[in-house]
């Protein structure tokens, strides 16, 4: 209770035993520090931790642990090959082969920032109009804590169908999640194609993190590419407002005028 002595009878108000049991059982039974508590590590997606996140996950609808490709490449030499299906590669392209060391499992939890994000990415999704401007508002999301980062949507070049289905069906054949379903009425028509861009080399997390983001902006019947853009080095006798333009991979200046890539 808030105010302890207002329920106090006058002949009891001044014995020290008597308040000294209410105010330590009003101490300890106050829910004011649980419910702050449970307000700021669970029910605000913003402050959530741990458990709280999890319930998040499952409310949007994606969870937190991911499976992320193992990378099987290692500096070593041709006679190596002998030895197993690892990929051999030539000094400082990959990591030393260390048996000890590598991975258990492909399974990795993400941490409560990184899985912050993805929450809330799938939850822009699940109530998107479906524009580009909406759509890119989800994949910068995911890469808002660099400058360096960035991630686009194009229009991609319409294409022949990629249809879901297995190996013996066709040759375009992709798997479940990625493209829509095989229908005779789809036989020789163009399919609507959406290409997602970026700026850097991602590691395995990052790659996996925008596949994720990708299933969740794919709009049904569309089919979905992602693609490395190298940025163009930048000299330093152009100005310090050139920026780069992605559609034409010309830098441009403030009033426009196009610079040689």
């Amino acid at each position: 209770m808030q105010n302890l002595h207002e329920t106090f009878l006058a002949q009891y108000a001044n014995s020290p035993r008597i308040t000294g049991i209410l105010k330590r059982f009003n101490k300890a039974a106050d829910p004011a520090e649980l419910i702050e508590i449970f307000l700021t590590q669970v029910l605000d997606p913003l402050t959530a931790t741990g458990w709280g996140l999890d319930v998040w996950g499952r409310i949007v609808g994606v969870s937190r642990v991911l499976k992320i490709p193992v990378e099987d490449s290692f500096f070593g030499f041709s006679e190596a090959l002998s030895g197993g299906a690892t990929g051999i590669t030539g000094f400082q392209q990959s990591r030393f082969y260390s048996s000890e060391g590598s991975a258990l499992t492909q399974n990795y939890a993400l941490t409560d920032e990184a899985f912050r994000k993805l929450i809330f990415a799938k939850a822009a999704a699940n109530i998107t109009n479906g524009t580009l401007q909406s759509l890119n508002q989800i994949l910068m999301r995911l890469f808002s804590d660099s400058s360096e980062k960035n991630i686009w949507i194009e229009e991609g070049n319409t294409q022949r169908g990629s249809f879901f289905g297995f190996s013996e069906a066709s040759p375009d054949s992709s798997v479940f999640g990625e493209n829509v379903f095989q229908s005779p009425a789809f036989s020789g028509i163009l399919n609507m194609h959406m290409l997602i861009c970026y700026n850097w080399v991602p590691s395995s997390l990052e790659l996996t993190l925008i596949a994720q983001a990708c299933k969740f902006i794919r709009p049904s019947g569309v089919s979905l590419s992602t693609q490395y853009v190298v940025p163009p080095l930048r000299s330093p006798s152009l100005p310090p407002d050139a920026l780069w333009n992605p559609d034409t991979g010309y830098l441009l200046t403030q009033d426009q005028n196009y610079l040689i890539p």
